[in-house]
């Protein structure tokens, strides 16, 4: 690992939840500074809920909360928040992305960080900005994508108008925060001064697609087509993406395909004329381009110096020689996801095994020492714990042999059969078991212990920490199965 981390001893307090928020965010905690994620017990951040989770974990919860500390606390309790206002007042950057006005209440909104903190560097993202008509309204990825026109821009063989299958903007947004937060950084050091920065989705789009907002303008919402022949086309085997829109490409391009007539031709002979006929230069391209394979193409097109790429899909890429040569992706052992690939991003550390600066923590996995930096004392801490308003961390996940989830009143165990049988759990407390308590055929059985409740859940876990799935069908949530064991007591 690189030691020369530019944000070493910045402190970052990341309240944001989703993906614009907590990727500004984790770009800090890549360099070196620490950011305490805090979030909301059991769920946490709703990052952790976005495509198919494993445990508390999910593809885009590990990209946006690498390197990160997470701080479970209820926001809603005096407690939480007093443990929130510690933050705040000793944080170098603060990123949040509620709704607007909605911080004022619980006094974390910037003019009460301020009075706490005047060097504060406070990153506010919303979906449509402070002020306007829609300032009060939710947003998401895909309603930015239709709102601002990228949509319209992206469209079927039928003309209709297509999301981009991933999230483009929130991740742009994200980057553009970081930008501004990480500008900020020099005032606060030089000048000793903060600073708010208020963004949006909304912003973040625009500046995004800002080239094409000013082509559209520039002709009356109908722009032309960049150059041509450029585009996507059906190959024997797969797709292609071609582009020789310059005159000495199109030129080779025509001798390529035998086509040389195309060169002197009055409706193709320029780049304006090949723009203005398109329509009729695409549809004879295609039927050319169907007669070979990607691979044949691309080892054509390339000798002729012709732009050109195959459609890779996204597994294309874990085993393309390119990537591998500009390590673009490095794998990395993820404890709940298993080994996964990672994206390089420039300038920052290239992530490795056991770093933690690739470590995405799990739901309150730092509670005990950021509580105790704060000056919290182990009784406290414990009973913050007891009234529910600080995480339980689950203990033994990174062998998965037993693992233990301590939810207040219950005790959650986890085993391999093997592991099982040899701890013998029961005689350790010498109380036999209930097996007229037996939920299902997971093995789980209800044990009375002398100070506290023990539920013994037996286990094959054929997939590491999808441990809801193992004792209830349905993929239910810890919190679901938290309700439904509180509600048998």
């Amino acid at each position: 690992m690189d030691d020369d981390l530019p944000y070493e001893g910045v402190k970052v307090l990341d309240l944001s939840q989703g993906i614009a928020g907590p990727y500004c965010a984790m770009h800090f905690a890549r360099n070196g500074a620490d950011v305490v994620k805090l979030e909301p017990p059991g769920s946490g951040c709703w990052s952790r809920q976005l495509g198919k989770p494993v445990g508390d974990q999910t593809a885009h919860s590990v990209t946006v909360h690498r390197g990160k500390r997470s701080l479970a606390v209820d926001l809603k309790s005096a407690a939480g928040l007093e443990i929130a206002k510690r933050l705040a007042a000793k944080c170098n950057i603060l990123v949040q992305n509620y709704r607007v006005g909605k911080l004022k209440k619980f006094g974390l909104d910037y003019d009460s960080v301020f009075k706490m903190n005047p060097k504060i560097i406070y990153v506010a993202v919303t979906g449509f900005g402070q002020v306007g008509p829609r300032r009060d309204q939710p947003a998401t990825d895909s309603v930015m994508q239709a709102y601002t026109g990228m949509m319209s821009i992206n469209r079927d063989v039928n003309g209709l108008p297509q999301r981009i299958n991933m999230l483009a903007i929130d991740f742009s947004a994200g980057l553009y925060a970081f930008q501004a937060a990480a500008s900020a950084l020099y005032g606060q050091a030089v000048k000793g001064k903060g600073k708010l920065i208020e963004t949006s989705l909304l912003e973040a789009a625009m500046v995004f697609q800002e080239a094409a907002i000013i082509e559209s303008y520039l002709q009356d919402g109908k722009p032309e087509p960049i150059g041509m022949p450029v585009g996507s086309f059906r190959t024997k085997d797969g797709f292609m993406s071609i582009n020789a829109r310059r005159d000495s490409q199109f030129k080779s391009f025509c001798t390529l395909i035998g086509r040389e007539e195309w060169i002197n031709d009055c409706r193709f002979i320029g780049p304006r004329e090949r723009v203005a006929n398109h329509e009729i230069l695409m549809s004879q391209i295609r039927p050319i381009i169907e007669t070979k394979t990607s691979d044949e193409w691309n080892e054509l097109l390339s000798d002729a110096d012709i732009l050109n790429a195959k459609v890779h899909t996204h597994m294309d890429l874990l085993n393309d020689p390119q990537v591998q040569a500009a390590k673009a992706i490095h794998w990395v052992k993820n404890d709940t996801l298993g080994n996964i690939p990672m994206a390089s991003i420039p300038g920052q550390p290239i992530p490795i095994v056991d770093d933690n600066l690739s470590h995405s923590p799990h739901v309150g996995e730092h509670n005990q020492e950021v509580l105790t930096e704060l000056g919290y004392s182990s009784t406290d801490i414990k009973n913050l714990k007891n009234k529910g308003i600080s995480a339980r961390k689950p203990e033994g996940l990174a062998n998965s042999d037993w693992v233990l989830i301590d939810v207040n009143e219950i005790i959650i165990h986890i085993f391999r059969p093997e592991v099982r049988e040899f701890y013998k759990l029961e005689q350790m407390w010498e109380i036999p078991i209930l097996k007229e308590n037996k939920i299902d055929n997971s093995g789980t059985h209800l044990q009375l212990g002398l100070r506290f409740k023990i539920l013994v859940i037996d286990s094959h876990l054929n997939f590491r920490y999808n441990m809801t799935e193992d004792v209830y069908k349905g993929e239910e949530s810890f919190t679901e199965l938290q309700f439904k064991l509180g509600m048998a007591f």
